[in-house]
């Protein structure tokens, strides 16, 4: 009895629900296209400090699996910035995600601050 009252089954494009016919590809257009809006957050830059006991292949690691969205080449790079000049910055982004890269690199054991860009 219950599936005599609701029936669902899709054949090809089409799904029957309670032996109505309902197109698949009827859709909805927008009443009016939106824009996402930049952020007004201040940003931040995550600064990663010298030190002389890490492990260069250790730090480039570290820095790609704590911000997944660097390559492997700009890793490098900052890795070298750090170690040549003393510190470099690895990303600029709001404030939140800065203080969360912060933490996974201490946790990585990499020492590094955050501060306001600009």
């Amino acid at each position: 009895m219950l599936t005599s009252l609701f029936v669902m089954g899709v054949l090809g494009h089409d799904i029957w629900r309670a032996g109505v016919r309902c197109s698949a590809a009827t859709k909805t257009a927008p009443e009016r296209k939106t824009r996402r809006a930049p952020s007004r957050e201040p940003r931040y830059r995550v600064i990663l400090h010298n030190d002389d006991w890490t492990p260069m292949d250790h730090v480039v690691g570290a820095l790609m699996k704590v911000i997944p969205r660097l390559s492997l080449r700009r890793a490098v790079s900052i890795m070298l910035e750090a170690h040549t000049r003393g510190q470099a910055v690895v990303i600029r982004c709001h404030k939140e995600l800065a203080e969360l890269y912060r933490e996974g690199l201490k946790a990585e054991g990499l020492i590094s601050t955050i501060e306001p860009d600009g």
